[in-house]
């Protein structure tokens, strides 16, 4: 085990509040992420952005916003790089022209076919060392840790 990764395991073991061990559990879990996007050539807010827009087809930028996380700008540039990329288009609101929809393109949805494995495979390694129903009351407990602080 690595040193820094002891000192790390210590500290949160002995002291550390419950917001550092869920900052310590994405953070880990998105460098396992990003070193496999590394080779597609995705950010990870690119391929968080793909997956949503596969999930929800036709959702807008401002739920896409809800959803990520982030404020209205970087929304915009993430859209605009993707865009760029030839990943997403935006079409109008059938019912309202002034609003816009995302949509994969054909290479975004080839992308998201091709990274769809990934979280999969990541928490399969998580399933294994903590058990199946372990993992299930994780993401128990995760989603009512959210919900205490949801609007």
């Amino acid at each position: 085990m690595d040193a820094r990764f002891e000192l790390v395991a210590e500290w949160i073991e002995e002291q550390g509040p419950i917001g550092r061990l869920v900052k310590h559990a994405h953070i880990s879990l998105r460098r396992e992420l990003e070193e496999r996007l590394r080779e597609t050539g995705l950010t990870h807010a690119q391929w968080s952005a793909l997956t949503v827009i596969r999930w929800h087809g036709g959702i807008s930028p401002s739920e896409l916003e809800h959803i990520l996380l982030v404020e209205r700008p970087s929304v915009t540039s993430l859209i605009n790089g993707m865009e760029k990329r030839g990943l997403v288009i935006r079409k109008a609101r059938p019912d309202d022209a002034r609003y816009r929809q995302l949509f994969l393109t054909p290479e975004g949805e080839r992308l998201a076919d091709e990274t769809a494995s990934f979280t999969r495979e990541i928490e399969s390694r998580i399933r294994e060392a903590m058990g199946e129903r372990d993992f299930a009351e994780l993401r128990r407990l995760l989603r009512t840790m959210i919900a205490v602080f949801a609007p």
